[in-house]
């Protein structure tokens, strides 16, 4: 009987790594993070990136999915808050691609106040010339 390998596509590892960050960090300072992220127009690719010491996938973007995007993640308020950097990317063919950053800081006091990370850029239609 011969055994079937299975094949990890490239993307899915760092997506792996950031749902095991998400959900099995440690356990003081937890949350649970509603996030909604919308576009116009809908279906835009959604990309998360973090950069900082300790960060899982540090520094590379992680397709999230594509718009409208709403989710609820466990996220661990001191590794966030060490975070240098932490950015949402959102891509839609023929549009110019828009980014939202936070230092880790700003971006707990932003989950702190408002219990969702909420964003809807309106794309802007990429210029050819």
């Amino acid at each position: 009987m011969r055994e079937k390998k299975i094949r990890v596509s490239g993307w899915l590892c760092p997506f792996i790594l950031l749902i095991t960050f998400l959900f099995l960090s440690g356990c003081s300072g937890e949350k649970n993070l509603r996030i909604k992220i919308n576009s116009v127009p809908k279906g835009a690719y959604v990309l998360y990136r973090a950069v900082g010491d300790g960060i899982p996938c540090q520094g590379e973007w992680i397709y999230l999915g594509n718009t409208p995007i709403q989710a609820v993640r466990l996220f661990d308020e001191g590794k966030i808050e060490g975070a240098d950097k932490i950015m949402l990317k959102i891509m839609h063919p023929g549009y110019v691609e828009q980014v939202k950053e936070w230092d880790g800081v700003s971006f707990w006091k932003e989950v702190e106040e408002r219990d969702v990370i909420f964003w809807t850029p309106e794309l802007v239609p990429a210029t050819t010339k």
